[in-house]
């Protein structure tokens, strides 16, 4: 008695910690992914809103997991959701072991572990989550029922309605309960109750995809499963779906080989502290597999752009174990907005001009992140259309909502404003800035004491071009119509550098007089001086100097290239820690010619 106190109390404080560490887990690593999952989607108090969710089987569950993951918003929320949807999983899963006779803490926290690495997946939402969760719960209490009558009775009643509620997931506690029968009870009714299960199975979703709901013909069995998951996470859904089935076998089996005693018996406190070890290893290794550093940073970077958080940004770019595009564009988006990206844009890896913005492509994934560039260069058109896009493709998203709303305010379109404003006023978190703004919509008048409308308002565009492309966004003729524009001047001055196009700069240097600039910015020193050294031209703008620092440093880089004696490779090596981050190695050795 004494020994089973011990290996009792052990295992609550080994579940204990577990979660603690769960929750750990998800606010410290995963907070990004939580909140852009709250960014993807909006949350609203309306009817219409929550009937299109019962137009689909597993509609409430995604209601559900909506209403949830709107307090994604704040990481603290969101990783106190995630654990407790974890602790359910724990418990449903202990509770049908349990009823089996059997134990463990290995056996019972498994199934939270591999839930955990799903949800490190920035496109695993909470609504598959709780059909999960719920099939399980549907299964707990039909096992829980001994009486054969009515435990068939709860199963022909409260299927249905299971269906309705967790869609898909419900074929899955369906065969659950097809297999506890089939494993664990007896009776002459067996057979009879296995085939009314199994036509349940089948005749329900056809009836309903047929009758009832607006479902594709086939889907009508898989609904809010998520067989979209790729590598690893697909197997690793896989492995949880089958799991309590698989164990299920596993009982059977022991039972069968020990005839019928308590196998529960058998695990001691030593088998706990066994079970303990494998288990972190286990967690650790399934975790390393499906733990998502890279776009954890990306969102990270995103959300810092999102918060005007210019230092977070750069800080987290410096730490993203890769450099694609969509990091590059954030970079230099924040070099220019702190006031660095004349002197600091060759310091972070750059791939030409095309790392200044992202393609427009068929996809919502590029309209939701390449939008932002649009709005700060003041291009107000292109700001709507990437937004409106946006939403197009994912739905109502409190980003592109608000985007679609100041950019309105900006074109004066009062009325298309308030229309995107009525929806963000249905939102929790949102209503509030809402109602900021719908007091522009009652009193026009005022916008101009809005800093922010007034300055893009200023920068409106009065010449008739081409609008963006994949080519990027069309900085000259922004420049022409409003050359005291410093960023879209500094995006023009940054896109002739990163395209080696010196000519091109140097015919551009005389505006940074017309701008006010005090000095000349260190990388268009390192190009004029480039340039005067192949030239012989004195192309310094009156009123400036190169400062001494940068004649001397051109001298030393000058000195040590041509120690190498034209062996570019080993020039190329040697000098990157001391020349690295200035232009003249960018123009020598980096090839992203256009």
């Amino acid at each position: 008695m004494y020994m089973s106190r011990i290996s009792n109390n052990f295992r609550w404080i080994i579940t204990d910690v577990f979660f603690v560490i769960y929750f750990l887990y998800f606010i410290v690593f995963n907070r990004y992914h939580l909140i852009y999952l709250e960014q993807i989607q909006l949350f609203r108090f309306n009817c219409n809103y929550f009937s299109d969710f019962l137009l689909r089987p597993g509609g409430l569950s995604e209601f559900i997991g909506a209403f949830l993951t709107q307090f994604y918003l704040f990481p603290f929320a969101g990783a106190s959701i995630i654990t407790l949807a974890g602790i359910a999983l724990y418990a449903i899963t202990r509770y049908i072991f349990h009823k089996h006779q059997f134990a463990g803490v290995i056996w019972t926290l498994l199934p939270a572990v591999l839930l955990a690495s799903l949800h490190s997946y920035h496109l695993y939402t909470l609504a598959h989550c709780i059909g999960l969760i719920v099939s399980l719960g549907f299964f707990a209490i039909i096992i829980s029922v001994e009486n054969i009558s009515y435990r068939f009775l709860l199963v022909v009643i409260g299927w249905p309605l299971l269906y309705i509620f967790t869609g898909g997931y419900a074929i899955y506690a369906i065969l659950l309960c097809m297999l506890n029968e089939l494993l664990f009870r007896r009776g002459r009714l067996h057979v009879i109750i296995l085939g009314i299960y199994l036509f349940l199975a089948l005749f329900v979703p056809y009836l309903a995809s047929h009758f009832i709901f607006y479902i594709k013909a086939g889907a009508e069995w898989t609904l809010l499963i998520p067989l979209f998951l790729g590598s690893p996470y697909r197997y690793i859904l896989i492995i949880l779906i089958a799991y309590i089935p698989f164990m299920l076998l596993v009982i059977k089996t022991l039972l069968i080989y020990t005839k019928g005693s308590d196998i529960s018996s058998a695990w001691k406190w030593k088998s706990i502290l066994a079970g303990t070890v494998i288990l972190v290893n286990l967690t650790f290794v399934i975790i390393r597999l499906t733990y998502d550093r890279k776009t954890e940073i990306l969102l990270g970077i995103d959300n810092c752009v999102q918060k005007a958080d210019w230092d977070g940004v750069l800080k987290l770019s410096s730490e993203s174990p890769v450099t694609n595009r969509m990091v590059i564009h954030f970079t230099n988006l924040a070099l220019f907005k702190s006031g660095r990206m004349g002197d600091q844009l060759f310091h972070y890896r750059q791939g030409g001009s095309t790392g200044l913005w992202l393609d427009w492509s068929q996809d919502w994934i590029a309209a939701f992140f390449g939008g932002e560039i649009y709005y700060h260069l003041a291009y107000n058109s292109e700001a709507y259309r990437w937004a409106f896009e946006a939403m197009v493709a994912k739905g109502p998203n409190p980003r592109s909502l608000k985007r679609l709303v100041i950019t309105s305010l900006i074109d004066n379109n009062i009325a298309l404003a308030k229309k995107y404003l009525e929806v963000l006023d249905q939102s929790l978190f949102y209503r509030k800035w809402a109602q900021h703004y719908l007091t522009f919509v009652n009193h026009p008048e005022s916008l101009r004491e809005d800093k922010e409308i007034s300055e893009k308002r200023y920068f409106e565009i009065h010449s008739d071009f081409i609008s963006s492309d994949n080519f990027g966004v069309k900085l000259p003729q922004l420049l022409a119509d409003h050359p005291d524009n410093r960023m879209v001047f500094e995006y023009y001055m940054a896109s002739l550098l990163l395209d080696k196009n010196l000519g091109e700069f140097v015919a551009n240097v005389y505006r940074l007089k017309e701008l006010g600039y005090t000095s000349v910015p260190v990388h268009y020193e390192e190009a004029m001086l480039a340039y005067m050294s192949m030239t012989g031209k004195n192309i310094v703008p009156e009123g400036y100097t190169i400062s001494l620092a940068s004649r001397n440093r051109l001298s030393d880089y000058v000195s040590t290239i041509n120690s190498f004696e034209n062996n570019m490779k080993m020039a190329a090596r040697s000098m990157y820690g001391k020349f690295g981050k200035t232009y003249w190695y960018y123009l020598e050795f980096i090839n992203n010619q256009p």
